[in-house]
């Protein structure tokens, strides 16, 4: 080890190189290990969580994947499985607590009694609900999360069987939930009230007709397999189907997946891709260290020859050849762990609300073992093909040679490895192009609305204090300070902002033609808007009229449709003056009008049908408040907090910003995989430099005696230079040919993650192949420059 550690430090640049190289593949790749481990490997924080599950809904006929559980269907898995020891039923909510200083909006969960037992908890402080809180009609009380206590309340004890005022309503404060019940996926909610049936924003067609409003959450029974669940849930799918056929849901199936794999499953692909990528740089910093290994113990051969010419043996020779490399290892290894620690602070900062469980995010035991095996991978990787070529030197002829013999052993190896290098970091680069050029048509989609110069607000009304009356008066005078506010040039309401999520499809009908049952209507997503809605966010009308204060609760219901609603539904009519039969509720309204077609769920979505409704007419206790301004998003806050405070002192105004941020957050997990990624190919490409440098150095090192007696016999500095450049070229052609077959199968893989790009772009693949090409022409020419500087007389009497 002694002797390991002179002959390392005599070539610091070369240790130092080698290090900051490997330091910066282990770090990187144990960086996003921990994200990975963290993310989908460690279990969630419950008591058996393998044995935790949730049941949703999946109909293809939709295009419905997983989504949520309808109260009947609960009940009917309620009564007839056998296959869960627990199953519980909870539904989001939101609620304004008051009484307490100023309003806070707080994040809430209405759930049956029986999910802390199915999640395997107990509350930190208090009880559970009880069974007479969670029957219909029982008492108010809440269980609020750890978090919130500690928050709010200062961790006091004596809150319990105090009384929170939630949406004007007191609640006994019944327990504390412990802090498992405070971390992912559960990490949002701060309070939970018992009955979730009871919910207040939902009718009893939408309760009772099958729609997909509920979550549910279930522990399998011991000894009870996933599949032996699912195949349990497909009978009582196919009873369901049977007993209820009008309901909604009828024709969908239910899905059981593991509560951890639904959470996160969907991201899975993205990580595995960063992965995949940082592996590979990995491996170029191998092959680059490794040919500089190959270079370096050439370099000893005839110190090598002297010691088996002493009576060493080959395996002694070769331990100690691996013994330098495992040290270079460890050293990269250990600044590798340091460099990680700094990558995860960073990402924790940067990607707040974009990485699940990132609060999670750590270098644990598991992660230090992995960092271990890498580095004993790297060490191995990197120093036992140079050892067992160094070690298997010609003693004689060891040590007879000069300069050209010292250094020239293992070249096909080093040519090999660079080619490897080449390959693998156009592969990372194709992969990072491909998901570049998809990210920039995607942002080059028009949507179909213009969100620039548009400010948004969210409000929750208290249902209990917000009958529909109320409501109705609420809007209406809400919309005409609104719309006179200063700063603004035009104002509206809706329930839905296009390109932020939480699009509501419902079954729709034509009337005057036969209404089959809901479950076999065809569904569009359902928004509920006020006038001016399209003029405000620029969306055109294309036949008919906008809604106006005569579209009020008290004159026939009246729709508005878009224009792939009309193709879809009044294929070669005119829709204007026909009557829909809308929703669960089955509720006529005439159409008026045809507006353009908005990107509504995502701009890589086509856009979908679309109808609109009057918020004034069918009003709801959350809506979207949207201004058309010039005044930014904090003038514009504080002068709509003062307009709301005029109308309820009570409600307080959620997540004011500009349309264009709100929308931009959607992407912005997108963007921060696109820079990891795109970092991860510049490192690649900067490796793949260094490793064409080091091996055409080493070339023109090994042919200084052809050169000069080349030279010597009158070639031209200029023809010496394009010989170098193409061995250089050559090797970069075979890298870039391997590159791109392997690029053509890890591009399938990316198939589902690019918008409108093909993943065999010829473009891509010929641009960032012509740039690596150059680059490697770069980083040939200073060895190629040096080469025609030799002198002759020098070169053939070192001969």
């Amino acid at each position: 080890m002694r002797y390991a550690l002179r002959q390392l430090l005599k070539s610091p640049g070369f240790t130092l190189a080698a290090v900051l190289s490997l330091a910066l593949g282990i770090g990187a790749n144990v960086a996003l290990f921990s994200v990975v481990n963290s993310i989908f490997l460690r279990p969630l924080p419950y008591p058996e969580p393998d044995r935790l599950v949730r049941l949703s809904s999946t109909s293809t006929a939709t295009n419905l994947i997983r989504v949520g559980f309808s109260y009947s269907r609960f009940l009917e898995v309620q009564q007839r499985q056998q296959v869960f020891s627990d199953l519980a039923l909870s539904i989001g909510n939101a609620f304004t607590l008051t009484g307490r200083g100023d309003p806070e909006q707080l994040v809430g969960l209405q759930a049956s009694a029986a999910l802390l037992p199915a999640l395997g908890l107990q509350p930190a402080l208090g009880r559970n609900f009880s069974a007479d809180e969670d029957r219909p009609v029982g008492p108010h009380v809440a269980l609020i999360s750890h978090t919130l206590w500690q928050r709010r309340f200062n961790g006091d004890p004596s809150i319990l069987g105090q009384a929170l005022t939630l949406d004007g309503t007191p609640y006994t404060v019944v327990g504390v939930l412990p802090a498992a019940a405070s971390a992912f996926p559960l990490d949002q909610l701060q309070v939970w009230i018992p009955r979730p049936a009871d919910v207040s924003f939902l009718v009893p067609s939408q309760l009772n007709g099958g729609g997909y409003f509920f979550q549910v959450a279930a522990r399998l029974r011991p000894g009870v397999s996933l599949e032996q669940a699912r195949q349990a849930m497909n009978v009582i799918a196919d009873g369901y189907r049977t007993a209820q056929p009008a309901n909604v849901d009828a024709p969908s199936q239910i899905e059981v997946v593991p509560l951890l794999e639904d959470a996160v499953g969907a991201q899975r692909r993205s990580y595995l891709l960063l992965f995949g990528a940082v592996g590979c740089v990995l491996l170029i910093a191998c092959a680059n260290i490794a040919n500089l290994l190959l270079a370096r113990f050439a370099g000893r051969r005839r110190e090598i020859a002297a010691r088996f010419a002493l009576g060493a043996r080959r395996a002694h020779i070769i331990r100690q050849l691996l013994t330098e490399s495992l040290l270079i290892a460890g050293l990269g290894g250990a600044l590798g762990l340091l460099v990680a620690e700094w990558a995860l602070s960073a990402l924790v900062q940067f990607g707040t609300n974009l990485i699940p469980r990132i609060l999670e995010i750590r270098i644990e035991p598991v992660a230090l073992g992995f960092s271990l095996v890498v580095t004993l991978a790297t060490g191995l990787a990197i120093g036992l093909l140079p050892a067992l070529q160094a070690s298997g030197v010609n003693v004689l002829d060891a040590l007879k040679e000069a300069g050209r013999g010292a250094i020239g052993s293992g070249r096909r190896l080093r040519a090999g490895l660079l080619v490897a290098e080449v390959s693998l970091s156009l592969i990372v680069l194709i992969a990072a192009g491909l998901l570049l050029t998809s990210f920039a048509r995607l942002q080059r989609v028009e949507p179909g609305f213009r969100p620039a110069g548009v400010f948004t607000a969210q409000l929750v009304l208290p249902a209990e204090r917000y009958p529909r009356e109320k409501l109705i008066a609420f809007y209406e005078q809400l919309y005409r300070k609104l719309s006179v506010i200063p700063g603004g040039t035009s104002a509206a309401l809706t329930d839905r902002v296009p390109l932020t999520g939480g699009q509501t499809p419902a079954p729709i009908a034509i009337a005057g033609r036969s209404l089959p049952p809901l479950s076999q209507r065809p569904q569009a997503n359902r928004h509920l808007v006020s006038p001016k809605y399209f003029s405000t966010l620029g969306i055109p009308i294309r036949a008919g009229r906008d809604f106006d204060e005569r579209d009020s609760a008290r004159v026939p219901h009246v729709v508005i449709i878009n224009e792939t609603f009309a193709r879809r539904m009044f294929p070669g009519e005119d829709p204007i003056g026909r009557t829909l039969v809308t929703g669960m509720a089955q509720l006529p309204a005439q159409v008026v009008g045809i507006v353009g077609d908005v990107r509504s769920t995502s701009l890589n979505t086509p856009p979908e049908a679309d109808y609109f409704l009057p918020a004034l007419q069918r009003p709801e206790t959350f809506t979207n408040i949207l201004i058309r301004t010039n005044v930014g998003p904090v003038a514009m806050a504080s002068v709509v907090r003062d307009t709301l405070r005029a109308v309820d002192p009570d409600l307080p105004l959620l997540q004011p910003q500009l349309l264009t941020t709100r929308i931009a957050q959607t992407v912005a997990d997108r963007q921060l995989a696109l820079i990891l990624l795109a970092g991860f190919a510049g490192l690649a490409l900067v490796l793949a430099m260094l490793g064409v440098y080091s091996v055409m150095a080493h070339v023109v090192a090994f042919r200084t005696n052809e050169i000069g007696l080349r030279m010597a016999l009158g070639a031209t500095p200029g023809s010496v230079m394009r010989m170098v450049l193409a061995q250089g070229r050559r090797l970069t052609l075979l890298g870039l040919i391997l590159g791109i077959g392997g690029a053509l199968v890890v591009s399938r893989l990316m198939q589902q993650v690019l918008f409108e790009v093909n993943p065999a772009e010829p473009l891509v693949y010929v641009a960032l192949s012509a740039i690596l090409l150059a680059v490697a022409e770069c980083a040939a020419w200073l060895p190629a420059r040096r080469a025609t500087r030799i002198d002759p007389l020098i070169a053939l009497r070192s001969e």
